[in-house]
């Protein structure tokens, strides 16, 4: 990702944004097959992003129906959030919006995660904050999401 900074906080603010862009990169290839394979445009376009360790520029993603119709944008939102290593918005046709959190794996007995169901690193969906109950995103989860965010139907 062709990535251009501004008003950084220090190098450790760099290498933590550089990791979330690998981050969201990969997700964003795993996107793009999942999508192609329902029939699914998907469009590419660079956004400006501030959040609290700077300001990067950013790619995010429109999904489209074949016939070119919007129905949800998949907006990289930042690599600071609270119990997390990233969050991705999906903001749906219907104003709905959901949320993705890249997740680590407790690696030591003492760590302790905020969520149940963290079990492999990678992106999750927090399904219910009461219960703090964790999904590892696949293809039939984001099929999901999408269809909550913007009531399309696959």
């Amino acid at each position: 990702m062709n990535i251009q900074f501004k008003d950084l906080e220090n190098k450790t603010a760099d290498d933590k944004i550089q990791l979330y862009l690998t981050r969201v990169e990969q997700l964003y290839r795993s996107i793009q097959q999942w999508l192609t394979d329902e029939n699914l445009i998907i469009e590419s376009h660079t956004v400006e992003t501030t959040e609290k360790l700077g300001t990067y520029k950013i790619i995010q993603l429109s999904i489209k129906t074949p016939t070119g119709k919007w129905i949800a944008l998949v907006k990289p939102n930042g690599a600071s959030v609270i119990g997390g290593e990233g969050i991705i918005e999906i903001e749906g046709l219907l104003a709905g919006k959901e949320y993705l959190l890249y997740m680590r794996k407790p690696h030591l007995k003492m760590d302790v995660s905020l969520y149940k169901g963290i079990n492999q690193d990678g992106w999750y969906w927090i399904e219910d904050t009461r219960r703090n109950l964790a999904h590892k995103l696949d293809k039939s989860l984001l099929l999901d999401i999408i269809t909550l965010v913007s009531d399309y139907e696959f």
